[in-house]
């Protein structure tokens, strides 16, 4: 799922370094204090922690929203987040987690580390020697704030904290005190739907309210065996999607009356009624959608027995001659089951 904006400013937060985001003293030019040069930073003047970084790490558990309180880069990165996570739990009770950057697939171009990201997802390209090296880099990530308005709250709060830790850690920017350049952003691991609650859709509930729905499916797997949708084309001129009449003769108008004749025909023929499995129908605000089967188990031995029954009927169920009633369209089971729980669980609390 598609990454927020504020998750993509935290990469970019990762990938600037301690540059990014810098704030200024408000003075005039020839009196602002001179970035201190690389050669003349210094090694921390404080024995770095060598505990277990894993219950530190940032999950998707945490949040969704918080505040980036500081970014550390190089070769102690982890070590000097990790310092400064473990201040802010003991001394000042706040749940910090440390995010690192060479989690995130193709994150680090640092030679000896295993490539992090699938064989799908582009690999930056390092010359031999590197051309380029990304040094290592830990964000502490603070919050586990349910809204936007506790994160501001938690902001002002972090912006006032100079830990202990900080003075030990010679810096480039002299005038940065403490966590005064902290913001706000949210967990990047959570997806981006699943920030804000969605209003509930009065409309599906009605629609999905009446016996057959897939609501009363007593399974978490079923089949589907068929999709009634809208047109689509790629063609944004196509002639068929030009002008309200054409609309009106769109395929969706009908598709809720579609799915629910299909299925009472599967529910009366006797051929289907012999596979032992109940039939669900499904609306949403783009198709309605018919179900065979309620499972608890993808191996359920009966899931492969319901799949080649309904392919054999396939084409029986379409024959006038043996049928008093028979399917319009003709059915296609799914090779791969279809999860309900997140359905059901959707529609309960849009009921509420």
């Amino acid at each position: 799922m598609k990454k927020p904006l504020a998750a993509m400013a935290l990469l970019g937060a990762l990938a600037g370094g301690p540059a990014w985001g810098q704030h200024i003293p408000d003075k005039p030019v020839d009196q602002i204090p001179d970035l201190t040069p690389a050669d003349q930073l210094k090694d921390p003047t404080m024995a770095l922690p060598d505990d277990p970084i894993e219950p530190y790490l940032l999950t998707k558990d945490n949040g969704p929203f918080m505040v980036m309180a500081k970014t550390f880069r190089g070769p102690e990165s982890q070590r000097l987040a990790l310092a400064l996570a473990k201040e802010l739990r003991s001394e000042y009770n706040l749940p910090a987690y440390v995010l690192r950057k060479k989690d995130w697939p193709g994150g680090s171009n640092i030679r000896g580390l295993p490539p992090q990201a699938d064989l799908e997802v582009v690999q930056a390209k390092v010359g031999e020697p590197e051309k380029i090296r990304t040094y290592d880099e830990a964000t502490v990530l603070v919050g586990d704030e349910k809204t936007q308005k506790g994160a501001q709250e938690l902001l002002h709060q972090v912006k006032k904290i100079s830990p202990k830790c900080l003075d030990h850690v010679s810096s480039m920017l002299p005038w940065r005190k403490g966590l005064s350049n902290a913001i706000r952003t949210t967990n990047p691991y959570v997806a981006a739907q699943n920030l804000y609650q969605a209003k509930p859709d009065r409309l599906v509930v009605e629609m999905n309210s009446g016996q057959g729905s897939i609501a009363e499916c007593p399974g978490r797997y079923t089949i589907q065996v068929a999709e009634f949708s809208g047109r689509s084309t790629f063609n944004e001129k196509d002639p068929a999607f030009q002008g309200i009449l054409n609309l009106r003769k769109s395929p969706l108008i009908t598709a809720a009356s579609d799915a629910e004749k299909m299925a009472n025909v599967l529910r009366n023929d006797k051929d289907v009624a012999k596979l032992g499995q109940p039939i669900y129908v499904y609306h949403d605000r783009t198709s309605s959608r018919v179900y065979i089967g309620a499972f608890q188990d993808t191996n359920d031995p009966r899931i492969v027995a319901t799949r080649e029954g309904l392919i054999k009927l396939a084409m029986p169920l379409m024959d006038a001659k043996s049928r008093s009633k028979t399917l319009d369209v003709m059915i296609a089971p799914a090779t791969m089951l279809t999860d309900v729980a997140g359905i059901k669980k959707s529609l309960q609390q849009d009921a509420k």
